[in-house]
Parts: structure tokens; C-alpha cells; sequence
């Protein structure tokens, strides 16, 4: 049925599903974004000697992650409101779908 709905929006709204597919694309990459800044930040800080506060790099790399990870986070929650637009459109082709 999901596919099938999938097909009647491409037919119906080409660019509702196109837009719901970026999203997803989107998300996945904003995602992994936040996996590779985490890993960044604790290798810097399992490799750090001594006082963390006189690691001047090791400010900036938190200073950055903390920066990017609010950004992403934004654009996670702003994804994830569209998605539910996106979704409750499609909703209105459930019906031509399941005679389907």
C-alpha cells in the first residue's frame, strides 16, 4: 500500500514526494553529521593530556561540535514538521491507494 501510494503521489504530485525524499536524504546526512562531530570530540578528548582547560584546541573542537550540533538538531526538528505536512498530503491519496 505504501508503495502504491508512493506511485499515485509521483503521478498526482510529483513534487510532494520529490520534497519527501530530499527530506529523508536530508535527515540521513544531518544525522551522520552528528555522528562524526561526537566521534571527533571524543577522540580529542581521550587523547588529551593534562588540564583540559589549557587545551586551547580542545575548546575549539567543543566550541565547534557544540555550534554544529544545535544547527543540525534545528534542521532535524524542522525536517521532521515538514515530514508531517508531507505525510498528512499524502494521507489525502490513502484512499485512491488502497482501491488500489
Amino acid at each position: 500500500e505504501q508503495q502504491l501510494l508512493g506511485r499515485v503521489i509521483g503521478m498526482e504530485q510529483r513534487s510532494l514526494e520529490e520534497t519527501l525524499t530530499q527530506l529523508m536524504e536530508e535527515v540521513a546526512a544531518n544525522t551522520k553529521s552528528l555522528l562524526v562531530l561526537d566521534k571527533q570530540l571524543l577522540d580529542r578528548l581521550s587523547n588529551s593530556t593534562g588540564n583540559l582547560l589549557d587545551d586551547t584546541e580542545l575548546i575549539e573542537v567543543l566550541a565547534n561540535t557544540k555550534a554544529k550540533a544545535k544547527e543540525v538538531e534545528q534542521k532535524l526538528a524542522d525536517a521532521e514538521e515538514k515530514k508531517i505536512e508531507i505525510n498528512e498530503k499524502r494521507e489525502q491519496y490513502r484512499p485512491v491507494a488502497t482501491r488500489g
